[in-house]
């Protein structure tokens, strides 16, 4: 009679131990498909904000410094070439690049040029956060006149796909991304000028 009770309890004791080892190795394969998952979201919303050439130039809604509000899709809607070009007040290469650009846009009028002040973009571990106070005083300090759009929260420079400053995208008459181009050197200035050269033949 003992016996019996042993072996009924072992077997009750190794059909528990049996079920709690397959209970954790369902929870594990779950655990690995969920990883799989997450994995796949973030990849998949990192080649999203990849833009590129030839993509539809994404539309926006902000205000510029002005505090008026702008449209992006107002401007597309012109069939006009557009170049913006993003920045911060910390970005160094950004304050040469500006004057450039205000310079060469008044050799283009038949083409649109803005300025994307983009605030919220990580460097490191900060993230660095605009003040319009220290966007107006650069902006009049370079002596630049082109309207400035000040993307706020970062979401125009999330879709543009801007992860370091400057970045400049030229988007062609039909409103497709046409040009992208990171960073800025002395010189630079002269591949653009081919490219809207290009855009401005088109037209013709």
């Amino acid at each position: 009679m003992y016996n019996e009770e042993l072996m009924h309890s072992l077997s009750f004791y190794y059909f528990y131990i049996n079920v709690i080892y397959r209970f954790k190795e369902v929870c594990k394969f779950w655990e690995f498909i969920m990883y799989k998952i997450i994995i796949f979201i973030l990849l998949s919303s990192n080649l999203m904000s990849q833009i590129k050439v030839g993509d539809e130039a994404p539309t926006f809604f902000v205000r510029d410094l002005t505090e008026q509000n702008f449209f992006f899709s107002d401007t597309l809607k012109l069939g006009r070439p557009t170049v913006l070009s993003f920045f911060a007040t910390w970005c160094g290469p950004c304050r040469v690049e500006m004057p450039v650009l205000d310079t060469l846009s008044q050799s283009y009028s038949d083409i649109n040029f803005y300025l994307v002040d983009v605030s919220g973009l990580t460097q490191g571990k900060s993230k660095m956060k605009e003040d319009p106070a220290k966007v107006k005083i650069m902006v009049e300090s370079l002596g630049v006149t082109l309207q400035v759009l000040m993307d706020k929260y970062g979401k125009v420079a999330e879709k543009y796909g801007v992860k370091s400053l400057p970045r400049l995208v030229v988007i062609d008459a039909k409103g497709k991304v046409h040009y992208i181009h990171d960073g800025y050197a002395p010189g630079d200035e002269k591949k653009l000028k081919e490219v809207l050269d290009k855009l401005t033949d088109a037209k013709k």
